[in-house]
């Protein structure tokens, strides 16, 4: 069968500037899809007229399964799409997986928009669109022995027992030959994905991980990531973003895989990875491990600098290790982006001003600071409905971590907003930001996009849709 997979357009505009990172996850299911001609798209890369852009290769190629990819923020544009694609080929199955349609799929099938889509895969699609491809393409039709399925029939949508999670040595390398746009960078490098584990164990309140996986985590044989990394070298990739939830869960793991890039002479590109700031801080010797293997970025979730917030969000061991885990990066040369969250509960000016200060003062390279988000299924979004406290409930495509979505029970949501505002203009325009930050002596050549990002947050910050996608249809 002909398969066309698309992932959408929605960026957090801020990314737009840094970065643009391709979709694993759309290559990882066509890497799996034995048997069937695949091709796949990720809209990041054409995210202007898109309607026209669509009508082009679905005219062209003429899709017998459409298999569409969501976060919950880019919902909202995955039913544009699949009404566009049923508008040019009525008979085509549309499937539409990824995190929105696993956690949200009884709403979805009850709702109003639920005559977009034939299919929802719900958890790790490798197995159950193959398995749906199969069923579609033999004829039979017969859906109700694919665990881990939702399906349309008589106009109402039947859902499977959940699947079971994958044994990750069952699974097939991606294929990015199926990309046919392949435009990916990270501060004017060429970027792609890879991944080396699935899931979590610790358990953060206000992710989304633990409903998809449970709190476990499964790694994928070390040998695998070694000949994915060799593949991406010899097609001219420059560096790697390693996508997993928490790749410092298994330390000496890690230490291992810098051995393995080492080894293999794989450290000629360049590696940036999400961490916890326990897992840095908890073994000296690891930040020079990722020096020589040729990590030059990494993402710290730091979160808060108040107690109170940091247990609110299940975070445990954080502020007492920031320090050191910092410390620890920067003394390798290793870039430090920090990640903070404002906006809980408790909030006052003084508080959101303090995280903002604590940001500024931490040592990171560039501190990254978010607004508490209810993403759909989370224990925070249960614990902010029950207080009264989101502001936009069920608008998901402002649900980009950044626009302010709540309020704290001492400011009202545009208060909040103007904390933002204002604290981010006296944080992202300070000279010494500026002059200690080596995200911003990385590449001269980005700095003037760079620049044009900060306006870009105080100007979204202002009317209170903070990097807000910049897609047109």
């Amino acid at each position: 069968m002909k398969i066309l997979l698309i992932a959408m357009p929605d960026t957090v505009s801020a990314l737009d500037a840094v970065m643009k990172i391709p979709n694993l996850g759309i290559c990882s299911l066509a890497g799996n899809l034995g048997g069937h001609t695949v091709k796949s798209i990720d809209l990041v890369f054409h995210n202007h007229n898109i309607r026209h852009y669509l009508e082009g290769i679905l005219n062209d190629f003429q899709p017998e399964i459409i298999g569409l990819s969501a976060m919950s923020y880019q919902y909202a544009s995955a039913c544009r799409v699949a009404r566009i694609c049923r508008n040019i080929l009525p008979q085509v199955k549309i499937v539409l997986g990824g995190y929105h349609a696993s956690l949200m799929y009884r709403e979805i099938g009850d709702g109003p928009d639920k005559d977009n889509f034939d299919f929802l895969i719900r958890g790790e699609g490798e197995v159950i669109f193959q398995h749906l491809a199969e069923t579609a393409a033999s004829g039979t039709r017969d859906y109700r022995g694919i665990p881990g399925l939702s399906y349309r029939s008589d106009g109402q949508f039947q859902h499977n027992p959940p699947a079971p999670l994958l044994d990750l040595n069952l699974i097939k390398l991606p294929n990015r030959d199926s990309r046919v746009l392949d435009r990916a960078e990270f501060l004017g490098q060429s970027f792609d994905c890879v991944e080396t584990s699935r899931g979590c164990t610790i358990g953060c309140h206000f992710c989304s991980i633990e409903q998809m996986y449970g709190r476990n985590v499964r790694m994928f044989a070390l040998e695998r990531v070694i000949s994915d990394l060799k593949n991406l070298r010899d097609r001219g990739k420059q560096g790697i973003f390693f996508v997993d939830d928490n790749i410092t869960l298994n330390v000496p793991r890690l230490k291992k895989l810098c051995e393995m890039i080492a080894e293999a002479k794989l450290n000629t590109m360049s590696y940036a990875i999400q961490a916890s700031v326990p897992g840095i801080a908890s073994d000296p010797g690891l930040a020079k491990y990722l020096k020589e293997a040729g990590f030059g970025w990494v993402f710290l979730g730091i979160e808060s600098s108040i107690p109170r917030n940091l247990e609110s969000m299940g975070k445990r061991g954080v502020l007492k290790n920031t320090e050191r885990a910092i410390s620890l990066l920067r003394d390798q040369g290793i870039g430090v982006f920090g990640g903070f969250i404002i906006g809980h509960p408790e909030d006052t000016r003084e508080d959101i001003r303090t995280i903002y200060r604590f940001a500024r003062d931490s040592g990171v390279d560039h501190p990254i600071i978010q607004c508490l988000t209810p993403y759909p299924k989370t224990q925070t979004r249960e614990e902010l409905l029950a207080a009264g406290l989101i502001t936009n409930v069920d608008d998901y495509s402002l649900y980009n971590g950044f626009t302010c979505n709540v309020r704290t029970k001492e400011l009202t949501n545009r208060q909040l907003n103007n904390a933002i505002f204002w604290n981010g203009l006296r944080l992202y325009f300070n000279p010494a930001y500026f002059a200690n930050s080596r995200f911003w002596h990385y590449r001269l050549s980005s700095i003037p996009a760079l620049a044009a990002n900060n306006m870009n947050y105080l100007m979204g910050a202002a009317r209170g849709r903070i990097f807000t996608s910049r897609h047109t249809w």
